[in-house]
């Protein structure tokens, strides 16, 4: 947020447009010795006098015709002198319903994996820390609860899920229960416990073979196909998941903006991967073996016809690894491509569609539709899948023939 100076006048902060700015009035709030920072934050909604003394932050009024300049300064000056002993206004809001909100503001602006967030989240807090206004959770609340989650779970796992209530906390105190928490420390934080990383293993180019053939002898239609795609494309889960007919144009695979990362739609920059003549039959007998015609239609559903959730899917996965005597985890995939693709000395960014090396200004300022640009993006996905198609090409169509 940043800050102006502003004389304020009653006029001059009607005038403020509605754009999240914090103004500072010139003038200091003296008594005596003492002397205060008068100052003004407006938000999307409303404009609110705050008053910086003693190292804190007093929220006063939200200006309105019945509240302006100089009931703030009024109220500001009795502070500073000492003849009102401030007390906030309390926000009583439990933190259940604070993280409705929020969590539904996250999934109106694009963020990625706000689904995943809220299961982690109300599957996993207490509901003596759900139900209890925001203000009035402690730090003894968290111990309690990490100490019963502990004796459930593993760290590694609660390292993941406190990471979601202590964001909701954060943007509590930044948003919707400012006053209330202005003051206080997130009971969430720096809650998380020591566990040694496990490193696991990148499979090797020919690994891609073995692991190719233990998805098709498996025989679960859907983790098969999504595989092949993320050995191909290194394709995010989350993008193959919102994969629709209409995103396969012609040779390309085109990602609607803002579908990996909400940055893209700051920067309106598109995702695309090209793809070579058995790529394009593999995608094509995917779409006609399941009948998906519809340009809206997702490629990949359960039984339900809804989004097929990661833990179905990983759960899928480790057996058909475990079977083949594999232990891969499905995101090292899209290092193997990227590793490879360094060695044969390719640049793998115009592959994968988001793997750009430049810095900001470049990334930003460059022209993905142009002529020069897109035969980089074709040269690099026909290295990458050609060699793909000789290690498994005996195996290419297998259970998508009609």
């Amino acid at each position: 947020m940043s800050r102006n100076t502003l004389v304020f006048t009653d006029a001059n902060i009607d005038a403020l447009p509605q754009v999240e700015k914090m103004y500072s009035n010139p003038d200091a709030i003296r008594f005596g010795q003492y002397k205060g920072k008068l100052k003004m934050r407006v938000g999307r909604e409303t404009k609110t006098f705050v008053l910086h003394y003693d190292g804190q932050r007093h929220t006063l009024g939200n200006f309105c015709p019945s509240y302006g300049v100089s009931n703030a300064i009024a109220e500001a000056y009795e502070i500073v002198s000492g003849q009102l002993h401030y007390k906030p206004r309390i926000q009583s809001d439990t933190f259940e319903k604070l993280s409705a909100i929020i969590f539904d503001e996250k999934e109106a602006k694009g963020r990625v994996a706000v689904d995943q967030s809220r299961r982690k989240f109300y599957r996993n807090v207490p509901e003596y820390i759900l139900k209890k206004p925001v203000h009035k959770i402690c730090r003894e609340d968290v111990v309690l609860w990490r100490r019963e989650f502990l004796g459930r779970s593993t760290a590694g796992y609660w390292n993941k899920v406190i990471e979601v209530p202590n964001m909701i906390w954060n943007e509590c105190a930044r948003t919707h229960a400012f006053t209330a928490l202005e003051n206080k420390t997130n009971p969430f934080s720096n809650m998380k416990e020591e566990v040694a990383k496990r490193i696991y293993p990148i499979p090797s180019f020919t690994d891609l073979k073995y692991i190719w053939r233990a998805v098709n002898e498996h025989q679960v239609d859907y983790v098969a196909m999504m595989t092949k795609l993320k050995i191909l494309t290194g394709m995010h889960y989350s993008e193959m998941c919102k994969l629709q007919k209409r995103h396969i144009q012609g040779d390309w695979i085109i990602f609607d903006v803002g579908q990996h990362k909400i940055s893209n739609i700051r920067n309106q920059v598109r995702h695309k991967i090209f793809m070579i003549q058995p790529v394009k039959e593999l995608v094509n007998a995917w779409c006609k073996v399941n009948d998906i015609r519809d340009s809206e239609q997702p490629l990949f559903v359960n039984s339900l016809f809804t989004i097929i959730d990661h833990r179905t899917f990983n759960g899928v996965w480790k057996r058909a690894m475990r079977k083949a005597d594999l232990d891969f985890r499905f995101d090292r995939l899209r290092h193997t491509l990227i590793t490879q693709m360094i060695q044969d000395d390719i640049p793998s960014k115009y592959l994968t569609g988001h793997c750009y090396l430049e810095n900001t200004q470049t990334k930003h300022y460059t022209d993905w539709d142009s002529d020069a640009v897109k035969s980089k993006f074709i040269s690099s996905a026909t290295h990458w899948q050609n060699k793909v198609y000789a290690l498994v090409k005996d195996q290419w169509l297998y259970g998508l023939r009609n």
